[in-house]
């Protein structure tokens, strides 16, 4: 502690410490007039963080963090994936791994005035992608009963995917 007049006391204490300082006071004449206990304590700190809009699935595609989460303490908060098969987080820059909930957590840890914050997370919904199939058309086919002919040429998927076939005809 430090005597800053004769009516003024500075406490200072350790960065990030929290506990009890015990002051005591002397008079000029130096009678002790009173022994105090005063508690110091971080400061306590929420965080805010928006709904995120939905997203489409694109593959190794990014979208930012919009709105971006705010602490009562004016402190920065940090960005993480709690899905990381679904989604990463690099700052406040999201990348799509695949289409699902993507989970995103805001965390501020604190500093010397500010306790941590606890955790919030928005959940951010990756739909799938839209797709199309080309399939040129076949070649026709002479009846066989029990006869088999291949299929050509084959169709194909603009996501990469594979193509699945079965008869709407029956009989």
């Amino acid at each position: 502690m430090v005597v800053v007049n004769s009516t003024t006391i500075t406490a200072v204490t350790p960065a990030g410490a929290s506990g009890a300082a015990s002051v005591l006071v002397t008079t000029p004449g130096g009678t002790n007039a009173a022994n105090t206990l005063y508690a110091y304590v971080k400061l306590s700190q929420t965080i805010t963080f928006g709904a995120q809009a939905p997203q489409t699935f694109s593959s190794g595609g990014t979208f930012p963090l919009s709105p971006l989460a705010t602490a009562s303490s004016g402190l920065t908060p940090v960005y993480s994936s709690l899905s990381s098969g679904v989604c990463t987080v690099s700052g406040t820059t999201v990348t799509i791994v695949t289409a699902g909930s993507c989970v995103i957590a805001a965390d501020q840890a604190g500093n010397g005035n500010y306790s941590a914050a606890p955790q919030v997370t928005q959940a951010v919904t990756i739909g799938p992608a839209a797709q199309t199939i080309t399939f040129g058309a076949q070649a026709p086919q002479t009846f066989s009963s029990g006869g088999t002919f291949p299929i050509s040429p084959l169709a194909t998927a603009s996501s990469g995917l594979t193509p699945v076939y079965s008869s709407l005809s029956s009989g």
